[in-house]
């Protein structure tokens, strides 16, 4: 078993700061406060890559949820708290950052990643995940956070009003902290149904030949 690097109340603290319940608000009221008092350009920015980030990660926990074990993937389900703390913190401190002082700038990424990561080991440490699905998560949030500094570079350069885009945010995480939307059940009840059709199918000859030619059933239970 992993040793306890944070105690449980802290590592429930990190992993509620990286629930879809703060986050999807937190990104909502980014976009909002950005296409009313900044840059319509930099809200849609924004929502584009939280989508395409929440999307992603939905469709490869539906699939690795109903087929991971079929496939003897070793991978069950892939974190969508790594996944959307990276995205969601990752732009915001990018927006933050925008337009400061060196040292201010690489303040703000090192405090972000070190939130980021204690998130990641929030959900290894209570038993969630595994370090692979962390893995997997953090690389799609990343992937995604990427594209938006890639293409918000691209811009004239535009420091953010922190009066009412750093207040709106603080409010919303206050309001929505600790709000568990059920979103795992969904992508569960989605990949239970696809997993049938999985199973129906049989396993491929590659992994009936690595397992001996055993049933799938056989192989299955000693996934």
């Amino acid at each position: 078993m992993m040793p306890v690097l944070i105690f449980s109340p802290v590592a429930s603290f990190f992993t509620d700061a990286g629930d879809s319940g703060v986050l999807l608000p937190v990104a909502l009221v980014g976009v909002v406060t950005l296409w009313f008092f900044h840059s319509r350009r930099l809200a849609w920015l924004l929502l584009r890559s939280v989508l395409v980030a929440g999307l992603l990660i939905t469709v490869l926990k539906i699939v690795f949820l109903s087929c991971g074990a079929h496939w003897a993937a070793g991978l069950s389900s892939p974190s969508g708290h790594a996944c959307l703390s990276a995205v969601v913190y990752g732009t915001l401190a990018n927006l933050v950052a925008s337009g400061r002082a060196a040292f201010v700038r690489w303040a703000i990424y090192l405090v972000t990643g070190a939130f980021v990561a204690a998130i990641c080991v929030s959900r290894v440490t209570l038993g969630v995940h595994t370090w692979l699905e962390v893995a997997v998560g953090l690389s799609v949030g990343l992937i995604a956070q990427l594209w938006f500094a890639r293409s918000y570079a691209r811009m004239s350069p535009l420091r953010i009003d922190m009066k009412t885009f750093g207040a709106a945010l603080l409010v919303t995480v206050l309001v929505a902290f600790g709000i568990r939307l059920p979103a795992e059940t969904l992508i569960r009840h989605m990949a239970k149904r696809l997993g049938e059709k999985c199973m129906a199918a049989g396993p491929p000859a590659s992994l009936v030949a690595l397992h001996g030619g055993a049933r799938p059933d056989a192989w299955l239970s000693r996934s």
